[in-house]
């Protein structure tokens, strides 16, 4: 029963273990998810102020003085024109403070050159100027220069916050459950499932606190010494009045199926059949 209960326990705490680990990996998912849904919600918001300022401006940014003038910036620092976007509207107001828009020359025939760095991009337009030369274009694109903690703070993490809080307070409660079961001591389990009751067995005063004291006894075994002193205190020839003892109680004890058995010559041990 003892084995029993243990297995029992044990495979019961494995398989527990997989609710706080299947809840940490939907807690990481889910805030994968909102974190990707919080980056697109900016580079919709860059897209849209983009196409918003490009119909403001689009007559200004194709003027042949533009041209001339993103062509002389092109030529001096190889970069594109950078249009701050501090009268911008977003519908994230914080975004002012991180975008720009870059306004560049480009061959409409040739690949444009992206800006490095880790920033999130909006898609490009391109604005064809009435008097430039056939093939040349005013590129427009938005750039939010926004961290990752900023990009975090901006998501929805309502529900991977609470799976984190349930995978927690369910591997706390593993734990406290692992806990519990090793420090049950196995004693109880020898009280509960081997302790016989001595009632209806035919015993002597002194037979019955004999076997009492076996069975109370640590792996229900006793020295010799010990059940002396106990049952007879300082008698002289009190080792032969235990053998006498024994000898009779086992005889009793025999119908219940339990049984006396000297270990070596030094101690008694009372052992259940089953």
């Amino acid at each position: 029963m003892k084995n029993n209960l243990s297995a029992n326990s044990g495979s019961a705490l494995r398989y527990g273990m997989f609710i706080p680990l299947a809840l940490m990996i939907a807690s990481v998912i889910t805030c994968c998810l909102s974190y990707s849904n919080a980056k697109q919600n900016i580079a919709d918001d860059l897209n849209d102020a983009m196409f918003a300022l490009a119909n403001k401006n689009s007559e200004l940014w194709t003027r042949p003085d533009t041209i001339a003038a993103i062509r002389h910036m092109h030529e001096t620092t190889h970069k594109p024109l950078i249009y701050q976007a501090s009268d911008v509207n977003f519908r994230n107001p914080s975004l002012k403070d991180v975008t720009y828009f870059t306004l560049a020359l480009v061959d409409t025939k040739s690949a444009s050159r992206g800006i490095g760095g880790n920033k999130i991009a909006s898609d490009s337009i391109m604005l064809m100027p009435e008097h430039a030369a056939e093939g040349l274009a005013i590129q427009v694109q938005g750039f939010a220069d926004c961290s990752m903690a900023s990009i975090l703070y901006a998501s929805d993490q309502t529900l991977p916050g609470i799976l984190f809080v349930l995978s927690i307070l369910s591997m706390a409660s593993m734990l406290i459950w692992k806990r519990k079961e090793t420090e049950t001591p196995d004693a109880e389990f020898i009280a509960i499932s081997a302790s016989p009751s001595l009632d209806g067995i035919k015993l002597t005063p002194m037979q019955r606190q004999l076997t009492r004291m076996l069975l109370e006894a640590p792996g229900m075994k006793v020295d010799k010494r010990s059940l002396c002193e106990s049952l007879w205190g300082n008698k002289n020839n009190a080792e032969e009045s235990l053998y006498t003892l024994v000898k009779r109680t086992k005889n009793a004890l025999a119908k219940a199926n339990m049984e006396i058995v000297c270990n070596r010559g030094d101690s008694y041990e009372l052992r259940i059949n089953s």
